[in-house]
């Protein structure tokens, strides 16, 4: 199962505002360029994550994005709910009508309970944490020369 680029990067996006100073707006170019992620594709993200009020966002020179709440009170599954829905690992969980089987299928139930653990797992998991382990992996990690 391979989680949606849109979760991965809203949860890039997220840890990377947490460590900006809160009351400075961050700009979509700085996000992007320091996060890998196609400036035009970011955009509609943070719009998907200010909709649902996790980012605070303005226009302009002094515009940007800032997170709307601290860290520890926004939650994996936060960014799942606000960008992309669903992580079901097949699409006849969300859309049984699609398959011919669906009203009699073993693995359906399978698959969304997968699903259900997996969304319960990710709503233990809070952006402030992934913060501190991003801060404290930079910190360790080793220094590049470049010859």
């Amino acid at each position: 199962m391979l989680v949606p680029m849109k979760v991965d990067y809203g949860v890039r996006t997220l840890v990377y505002l947490a460590q900006q100073d809160d009351s400075e707006f961050t700009s979509t170019s700085d996000i992007a360029r320091a996060q890998h992620i196609p400036e035009p594709y970011l955009l509609r993200i943070c719009s998907e994550l200010q909709k649902s009020g996790l980012i605070e966002s303005r226009r302009g020179p002094q515009g940007g994005h800032k997170l709307a709440k601290a860290a520890v009170d926004i939650s994996v599954r936060d960014v799942v709910n606000s960008v992309d829905y669903s992580l079901a690992p097949i699409d006849c969980v969300e859309e049984p009508d699609g398959c011919r089987l669906s009203g009699a299928c073993s693995q359906r139930e399978l698959w969304s309970d997968v699903e259900v653990m997996l969304l319960e797992h990710l709503s233990k998991v809070r952006i402030s944490e992934l913060m501190n382990q991003q801060m404290s992996m930079a910190s360790s990690a080793p220094v590049k020369t470049s010859f």
